[in-house]
């Protein structure tokens, strides 16, 4: 079997054409960058290179002001925290108390619920979380009362 080695003349075009096209675009860019060329480099220093900033000049009152803020600010965390923690335990042992008289009223009761399933599925009843606005977007029909 002998192949042929001409090319069909409408692939030779669509090449000629290509390489056309390509010469335009690149004429339209301008000159090829040369990374060597010193005028570049003065460009990128100009644009790009900014000089480190200096440090502004700070007085002892503004160090002590900037330590009493930064004293403060772990102050109103941590009390934030410990009102946090604090509800926590209150929870929990609101918590312990109604365990305690659901023992005391009903122990059947009391050990359904204390009772772990084998299984954990998940709620059907939970909505699906997305991006997209609901299909219905506001309710016309609500009436004030």
């Amino acid at each position: 079997m002998v192949l042929s080695t001409r090319i069909p003349a409408t692939l030779l075009r669509a090449t000629q054409a290509t390489k056309a096209i390509k010469k335009a675009a690149n004429a339209r860019k301008g000159p090829v960058q040369d990374a060597s060329n010193p005028r570049y480099e003065l460009m990128k220093q100009i644009l790009f290179y900014q000089q480190p900033r200096e440090l502004p000049a700070v007085s002892e009152e503004d160090i002590e002001r900037h330590m009493t803020i930064l004293r403060a600010e772990k102050i109103f965390k941590m009390t934030a925290s410990s009102k946090r923690r604090a509800d926590r335990a209150r929870k929990f042992d609101a918590m312990e108390k109604a365990y305690e008289a659901l023992a005391e009223a009903d122990p059947r009761l009391f050990e359904a619920a204390c009772h772990k399933s084998g299984t954990v599925t998940f709620p059907r009843q939970m909505r699906v979380p997305t991006e997209t606005p609901p299909v219905k977007i506001w309710n016309y029909n609500v009436s004030s009362k």
